[in-house]
Formats: C-alpha cells, structure tokens, sequence
C-alpha cells in the first residue's frame, strides 16, 4: 500500500462460519469502519517523487497553500498507489452511501476493482501536502476500445455511463462526424475527503481540482474533444460550469446498475442524475482556461477566485428531452 501503511492483512478476518445475523451485521461494520480507518492512514506523499522518477507526471501544482496536486495516467501510477487512489474512492463513496457496504462485505473489498482502470485513465489528485492524505480526487476515464472507433460505430466499447442510462452516445450527439471514441473522456468520482469541512479548504481543494480537469484535458495524450457522464443537477454540475464549458443535461434516462454491482446505490440513493455531455474547446481555449483556473487554484483568497472564474468563464447548461 502507498508509503508505510499497515497491510491489507491486518483488516478482520472474513468468514463464512457467522453464528447469527445480529453477529454478521456486527462484524460488517467493523469490517467497513476498518476499511476507513486504513483509508485515513495511507499517505501518498511519495508518489510524486515515484512520478517523477518514471517520467508519469502529466501535471503538478504546489501553490504554496497546503496541498499538492497531481495528474497521471493509470499505467504511470505504481500499483500499490493505484489500489490506493481506488480504496480512497471506494471510501468515499462508502461514506456517503454510494457503494454497497454489503458487496464490500461479502467480497471482502478494500477498493474498487483497479482491473477497471484503463491504462490511460487520467487520475487528478490533490494531497495534504504534510500527510500525503489525498483531499480530492476525480477522473477523466479512458475509452475501453483497444483501438480508436468512430462514436458512430456499432461494434464500440459503450462507456459507463452509456450502460447505466441506457443511451447511446450517437443518438443524442447533433453531430458524431470525426468523432472518435479515444477523444471522448468521462469525468468520474469527482469528490472531496468527507472529513475535510473547512470552507475555504474545500473550495481550495475543488479549484486545484478543476486546474486539473483543464489540464489533462490539455496535456493526457489524444486531445480530448468531448467531456461526458452524469451528475445531480444541484450538485456537481456547478463544477462543469465552473469550467466555463457549455454543458448539454439529457432528461428522461432512468439510471440504473445491477445490484451485483458495488456502486449500484449511486442511482438509488442520490436525487435525479442527468447524463451530459460537453464540447471541449479549442487547444488555444483550453490552454487559456487552464491558466486561468490554476491562477485561481494559487490565489490567497479561494472566494474571491471564484467570483472571478464565474464572471471570467461563464458556463451555461441546456436541458434536452430524450426520448425514453
């Protein structure tokens, strides 16, 4: 595990032997309460240094405030970082009722299954520059296509959140000419350390988060032409817009995962998620935006940034009807 934390194998012992159903309930929760507290321990305060050394760092920001923050591609990142990154995600989303403690439980889990990962998932973390705690994370997930398909094609690889609504990509698209399925990126998991509560932090934290959106965007390899995936309307889409990006919400999916998927409360315990999808600017526009947004990442007051990113990159939304 990242840095010098205690082994997997110190988590409770999981056996099929449970005398009674009071006692399973029991020693679930203890199994998860253990899962978060391993979280909280683990400190990725080298993984930059690990970064540096193999070439794998896309991005990297100190401004100077307390955290750091970092941009690299799955297959850049060591393994016991990348079980990390996913036992962070699969914490977070345990916390706020999103992953299923049961499956965690039954399959003895301690994060979300790194064989998902694409090799050329773009990971955006920032860390307490102290700790090496990750503060907040989110992902710009790669194309399972082996190869590069036109979005148009029927034999391409659906993204996730094409399976959970059931939608097609090219259905909803006015135009999918030239479009290919490795410029098309789905931004997942964006989320912050439940535990930080700090105001002014958390703002901090979601800035230098979407520096880094801008910023892989700009730098992760095949220019991304399309930002996709799905979000509460009162909730993470103030995030896009913050990007200054013209972001389309499709209305009439109704969302779900098998119950024999970890993460298939996401779409029974949140308010209504919209699919969207977003055009990414120009390289010359997203270059400009990136400076901007990481001015605002290293500025001494984070509200004051804000207001100028919501005057500077005004963001707009459009509700479309699709047909169910």
């Amino acid at each position: 595990m990242p840095d010098s934390v205690p082994p997997v194998s110190s988590l409770p012992s999981i056996t099929a032997d449970v005398p009674a159903p009071a006692q399973s309930s029991s020693i679930q929760q203890r199994y998860i309460k253990d899962i978060l507290q391993l979280q909280r321990r683990l400190s990725f305060s080298r993984l930059d240094v690990e970064l540096q050394k193999n070439g794998g760092c896309i991005y990297r920001a100190d401004h100077g405030h307390g955290v750091v923050t970092l941009v690299a591609n799955s297959r850049s990142v060591p393994d016991r970082y990348l079980r990390g990154i996913a036992g962070f995600r699969l914490s977070e989303y345990l916390q706020a009722g999103f992953a299923s403690e049961e499956i965690v439980f039954n399959r003895s889990l301690f994060c979300e299954p790194v064989r998902e990962f694409h090799d050329d998932d773009l990971h955006v973390i920032t860390t307490d520059s102290n700790s090496g705690r990750i503060l907040g994370y989110v992902t710009l997930s790669h194309s399972q296509d082996p190869v590069t398909r036109p979005i148009a094609a029927e034999d391409r690889r659906l993204f996730p959140c094409e399976q959970a609504h059931d939608l097609l990509l090219q259905s909803v698209l006015p135009d999918t000419r030239g479009l290919m399925t490795h410029q098309v990126r789905e931004v997942k998991r964006f989320v912050h350390a439940r535990d930080v509560t700090d105001r002014s932090l958390r703002l901090r934290i979601t800035l230098e988060l979407l520096a880094g959106i801008m910023q892989a965007a700009r730098l992760g390899g095949c220019p991304t032409q399309l930002l996709i995936g799905d979000v509460e309307e009162h909730v993470a889409l103030r995030h896009l817009v913050l990007l200054g990006l013209a972001v389309h919400l499709l209305k009439g999916t109704t969302p779900k995962l098998s119950p024999q998927n970890v993460m298939h409360p996401m779409y029974t315990k949140r308010e209504r998620v919209l699919p969207f999808y977003a055009w990414a600017p120009p390289e010359e526009e997203i270059e400009m935006r990136a400076n901007l947004l990481e001015q605002a990442a290293a500025s001494d007051s984070p509200f004051r940034a804000l207001r100028g990113l919501i005057a500077g990159l005004p963001g707009t939304v459009e509700h479309i009807e699709v047909a169910a």
